[in-house]
């Protein structure tokens, strides 16, 4: 049940001494598998046999005053689901999921954070959810790393998780739901439903998409970037091979000739796998495209420097408009230690000269897309604005306007266009 943020929560109703003693044995049996058994908990769906074996032995020996084939169908539930959270997860309306405190859980629900009426029961239960949430999808979370990105690829979600001392009050989790069969086609963004682009839009995607143009899509967390992103990586031409590199397992692509590949993070420092290990071994696989889920840091560089040798690129990035995307692209190169070799004015250049596009989206809706070049003669980086979203209001969370055509394509864009004209009206 959810309610409305602004409004007081009424409490809920206490629970009944059988649920206390119940949600007491769950948790302890969880405590103890994680104590003694985590090397089967990372493979959980693999070891299932061996857990319930396991958690059944525990159960008849030590808690068989209980009703214990309850209490072992309660265990069982939380170890291959996600406990008072798996409803959410199972919501289709339902985008993302923040627990504040084991009594404070909001939902992001067509766009709006409402908070609910579940909660946890207690704190330590909450705990060792967040710990056994990151556990079976392959992660670490202790003292010494008390952050951890992860992902649970069978039910598509990213997962945040903080604990002490980095948290101050409380643990915490964050999970992104991506469904992966919801929006697939740049069709149904330009629908009356979506909005998130129109139809004219939508056809220019394609074109460009079809062309080759190299394209970087900016925005904030949350604004719809990878949805977005899988819509164009799904268009790109089936006779072209494509690897994608990733954080965390966020785009789910359909296109039949990919390679979708994610970072492998908190193993001893020798073993981590980073977005710049991914890009690396990327240049190496005869790709065509390559893709990358979010730029942050030294990658960045990587990543241009294989586009302006001819690779198709396709990435995302955190930024606030179109315009600010190529100075907050050159920050993120300069983290790369081989970067300080050059001046700005040349990884400018070579920003300019490798992307052709960006598209700057706010609130799930495309806001600029903007056509990039650089000017040898003046040195400088010009933008020739292609369409813009005219926000008229805000209602719901959301921006309602209309999308504007400023321009047609006139510098590298102009020209993929012109060179791919028959293989686009095959298509289009």
């Amino acid at each position: 049940m959810l309610i409305n943020p602004l409004k007081t929560e009424e409490k809920r109703n206490s629970y009944s001494q059988f649920e206390t003693n119940k949600d007491k044995v769950i948790n302890e049996i969880i405590v103890f598998l994680i104590t003694n058994y985590s090397e089967y908990l990372g493979e959980i769906d693999i070891n299932r046999q061996i857990v319930e074996n396991i958690v059944r032995e525990k159960v008849y020996k030590e808690y068989s005053s209980m009703n214990t084939d309850a209490t072992i169908d309660a265990i069982l539930d939380r170890l291959f689901g996600y406990h008072i959270l798996q409803k959410f997860i199972d919501d289709e309306e339902v985008t993302d999921i923040r627990v504040i405190t084991y009594d404070s859980i909001f939902v992001k629900k067509n766009g709006i954070w409402i908070r609910t009426f579940e909660k946890f029961y207690s704190e330590s239960d909450f705990l060792n959810f967040v710990r056994y949430c990151v556990l079976k999808n392959g992660g670490k979370i202790s003292n010494e790393n008390p952050i951890v990105t992860c992902s649970d690829r069978k039910n598509n979600l990213r997962i945040e998780a903080g604990i002490e001392p980095v948290n101050i009050s409380s643990p915490s989790l964050v999970i992104r739901i991506h469904r992966k069969n919801k929006i697939t086609s740049l069709e149904e963004l330009a629908s009356d439903e979506i909005q998130m682009v129109n139809k004219d839009i939508s056809v220019l995607l394609s074109k460009l998409i079809i062309s080759g143009c190299n394209i970087v899509i900016s925005g904030k967390g949350g604004s719809g970037k990878t949805t977005l992103m899988r819509t164009l990586i799904n268009r790109i031409p089936q006779n072209l091979s494509i690897t994608s590199c990733e954080e965390t397992a966020e785009l789910f692509s359909t296109h039949p000739n990919i390679i979708q590949r994610e970072i492998l993070s908190n193993r001893n420092d020798d073993k981590n796998i980073t977005l710049s290990n991914l890009m690396t071994h990327s240049l190496v696989m005869s790709n065509d495209c390559i893709v990358v889920g979010e730029l942050k840091g030294e990658e960045a560089l990587l990543f241009f420097d294989s586009v302006s040798t001819g690779h198709r690129g396709y990435a995302t990035v955190h930024s606030d408009s179109s315009l600010n995307t190529v100075d907050r692209l050159v920050t993120l190169m300069k983290r790369d230690n081989r970067a300080q070799m050059y001046t700005d004015t040349y990884l400018t250049k070579l920003l300019a000269q490798s992307i052709d596009v960006v598209i700057y989206m706010e609130n799930f809706k495309v806001q600029e897309i903007t056509e990039i070049n650089y000017n040898s003669e003046l040195q400088e980086v010009q933008y020739n604005p292609l369409y813009v979203f005219d926000v008229e209001k805000y209602e719901n969370g959301k921006s309602i306007g209309t999308f504007k055509k400023k321009n047609s394509p006139k510098w590298k864009a102009k020209k993929k266009l012109e060179l791919s004209k028959m293989e686009i009206e095959k298509v289009i």
